[in-house]
């Protein structure tokens, strides 16, 4: 039998933030790399909850805003759309970053180089109407592809 001392440890352990049995965990936060002179990144996480919540703002100070974009398929043409909040399902985890969703960092405040912690916070609503904020630390990653792509017969880069 699990005890909640020993969750708690491996949670932190895994670099998950959870506050309770009812309270959602977030793990796997990440920021891609920015490009010199971008003004937007990409901020990846998961939430997992236990019980119905709703995701209802996240923040930064690394940026001016945070939001949240849903992208769908119209007409063959990939379109995003912004809201202004998220169901989370209970007993499902919820990742930004795949799935059609994601979590977009508006306004960048300074480049984001690879290493640096950015400090992130989530406001979830539960369906009691209980409120709670989780805080979590988001390590700036390089980007798959990064900001170099192949061209005819040389790599370049837009820094």
């Amino acid at each position: 039998m699990w005890n909640k001392s020993l969750c708690v440890l491996l949670l932190g352990l895994s670099g998950s933030v959870w506050g309770g049995p009812n309270d959602a965990v977030v793990s796997h936060v990440w920021v891609g790399e920015s490009i010199p002179g971008q003004n937007s990144a990409t901020l990846e996480l998961n939430i997992t909850t236990v019980t119905p919540a709703k995701l209802i703002s996240v923040s930064t100070e690394a940026a001016d805003r945070v939001e949240i974009h849903r992208v769908f398929q119209n007409r063959g043409k990939m379109n995003a759309q912004v809201v202004d909040s998220l169901p989370l399902p209970a007993h499902r985890t919820t990742a930004f970053g795949s799935h059609k969703l994601f979590l977009m960092l508006v306004g960048l405040k300074r480049e984001l180089n690879i290493d640096d912690q950015i400090a992130v916070s989530l406001e979830i609503e539960y369906a009691n109407q209980r409120k709670q904020t989780i805080s979590v630390e988001a390590t700036v990653k390089k980007m798959a592809l990064s900001y170099k792509h192949l061209g005819s017969a040389e790599i370049h880069d837009h820094r």
